[in-house]
């Protein structure tokens, strides 16, 4: 039973709730309940969702089958695999129903569309995924009305970020300003996100069944959609320690990179390809400095989210002190009456240069800040080989030169001083579109820099696995005698036929400085041979520019190709991209 003060709040709730909005609790609820007793969540198609009958466009719904698009982006996979399961329910519905992908479709199209069901990511700092990009300038640059058009948007995010689905909410509110009418409300889904998705399609699909000339209002056992079980709710967090924290640069070095495995009591529940997750602390010094600067003491009271924190604490543990977006920027602005040009500061250096005309009143100054979001490293070890309780990271430190003086990556620099048998939370992030194929697949692996950490971990997997797949890597740094990582494996994968080709790029050891993409020239040859005989291609590294670089080769590369010459270079590296052939896990 709940409390009196639970029941008030529930029924103030469901007062203040449209029945859509009931709907989506109940189904919320459903999923949650069967979750917790290892049920399953049941999506069959009825009973149907009852429809108003004024609604405009129900009459018109009964002359003809209803034509759907389905259109996703994605940076992971994720939406694409939600996109590809709504469709096929669509299609079990009795509908005509298209999937298409944001960075290919039509302005042309937008206006004609009948019913539009978009299934979108939110990255980094609430930005669109590289991909949706140019269908949210469609969007922007839209004049036309979209009258006729009936949506409904579901954004996947991560709760951890301040602009949690923002793109999600940025498509629905478009969407509803050029007119569209919105049949089921926006849906949010957390990194668990079968949570909301399998309840917010079930809504829709039932919705659509009652107006759906071609429906049935049962669904019979043969055409029964799969039931499956949710995830718990949340991501799990694993208690690690430190057993290993190495450089693996040799002496003269330019850069310092580390190879850290932590163990956990438990088996980690991870694949090959996905990343771990940590919240790190913020720097004792720079707390330091920030409080001094405050002109306040270091068990000052305040109040965060609802928590009561010694000041110290929340600066050290909870918010984000490091390159502050502009908006928090500019709520400093208000607050201390200075003009502050746009860009991104740390807190230090922003209250060094521009400090406030008055004394800052402390609580007012913690609500503008933001908490800290978790950092992302992909693990280069293999469940099978190294054991289901171990994770390994391979973490380059940076150094930042600022108006305080040099300041070390804030994860990366939180990650390097931990010692051996120091304890670390962590979680996992599942990189579903970034998996190994069948083990007799041939794969080529482009990994500079920290990039191999994820073929590392395939590579270990392969050699557990067997299979007639060849493997083929091309790494790359600065120097062969420094900075070589895992020189001695990569040898011994060599000889042991794991690894069928290794190519290296140490820019800095001749006068010509070479890169990983001069290589891949340099065998151009033999990779569309491996290519034309169905190899996937994987990129993990920098996003700019060694990615584009990357780019630009394969295009120049696939420029010479004698097989499926239907297409130009560049829309057939596309292809590739959208067949699951050409892979990238870049940052």
């Amino acid at each position: 039973m709940l409390s009196d003060d639970k029941r008030n709040r529930f029924l103030q709730l469901l007062k203040e709730s449209t029945k859509d909005e009931w709907v989506w609790m109940s189904g919320y609820l459903s999923a949650l309940t069967q979750a917790s007793i290892g049920g399953s969540v049941d999506v069959s198609l009825s009973p149907p969702v009852s429809i108003s009958s004024n609604d405009p466009s129900h009459g018109n719904l009964k002359a003809a089958p209803i034509q759907c698009s389905v259109v996703y982006g994605t940076e992971t996979g994720n939406s694409k695999k939600l996109g590809t399961e709504l469709i096929k329910k669509l299609k079990e519905l009795g509908v005509q129903a298209k999937l298409k992908s944001t960075d290919t479709y039509k302005a042309k199209d937008l206006k004609e569309e009948e019913y539009l069901f978009v299934i979108v990511s939110t990255h980094g700092d609430g930005e669109p995924p590289q991909a949706a990009k140019p269908f949210i300038q469609i969007l922007s640059e839209t004049k036309d009305s979209l009258s006729k058009v009936k949506f409904a948007v579901l954004g996947l995010g991560d709760t951890s970020y301040p602009l949690f689905c923002q793109t999600g909410i940025d498509v629905d509110s478009m969407l509803q300003k050029l007119g569209a009418e919105r049949i089921h409300e926006l849906g949010k889904c957390d990194v668990d996100f079968e949570i909301v998705s399998k309840p917010w399609m079930a809504e829709l699909i039932s919705k659509l069944n009652t107006i759906s000339k071609t429906a049935t209002t049962q669904v019979s056992k043969g055409q029964q959609p799969t039931a499956t079980k949710p995830s718990s709710g949340g991501k799990v967090v694993y208690e690690g320690t430190v057993v290993t924290n190495l450089v693996l640069n040799d002496i003269g070095s330019s850069k310092s990179t580390r190879h850290i495995e932590i163990k956990s009591s438990q088996p980690i529940d991870y694949l090959p390809g996905d990343s771990a997750g940590f919240l790190a602390y913020n720097r004792e010094e720079e707390v330091n400095r920030i409080l001094g600067l405050l002109q306040t003491d270091r068990e000052t009271r305040v109040t965060y989210k609802g928590e009561t924190w010694m000041l110290f604490d929340l600066l050290r543990k909870k918010v984000s002190i490091r390159f502050l977006p502009d908006r928090v920027i500019q709520k400093y602005v208000t607050l201390s009456k200075k003009e502050i040009p746009s860009g991104k500061l740390d807190l230090d250096v922003l209250l060094t240069l521009y400090p406030p005309e008055t004394k800052l009143e402390v609580q007012s100054f913690v609500d503008i800040l933001e908490p800290i979001v978790p950092r992302y490293y992909s693990i280069a070890s293999s469940p099978s080989a190294h054991g289901e309780e171990e994770v390994h990271l391979t973490v380059a430190e940076v150094e930042i030169e600022t108006f305080t003086g040099l300041k070390t990556g804030f994860c990366s620099g939180f990650l390097a001083t931990l010692q051996e048998g120091d304890t670390v939370p962590f979680f996992i992030q599942r990189n579903n579109s970034f998996r190994l194929p069948s083990p007799d697949t041939d794969i080529i692996m482009i990994g500079p820099g920290t990039g191999i950490a994820p073929f590392r971990s395939f590579l270990f997997e392969r050699e557990q696995s067997g299979g007639n797949g060849k493997n083929w890597l091309f790494f790359g740094e600065r120097n062969f005698v420094s900075d070589f990582y895992y020189q001695t494996e990569l040898l011994e994968l060599m000889d042991t036929g794991v690894l069928h080709k290794l190519n290296t790029a140490f820019s800095r050891d001749t006068k010509q400085k070479v890169y990983v993409q001069d290589r891949m020239g340099e065998n151009a040859l033999e990779l569309l041979k491996w290519i034309e005989n169905g190899a996937i291609i994987y990129l993990c590294g920098s996003k700019d520019p060694m990615s584009k670089d990357v780019d630009r080769k394969l295009i120049e590369i696939l420029t010479e190709r004698t097989f499926d010459t239907g297409k130009d270079a560049s829309d057939y590296l596309k292809e590739l991209e959208e067949s699951g052939r050409y892979i990238k896990d870049v940052y």
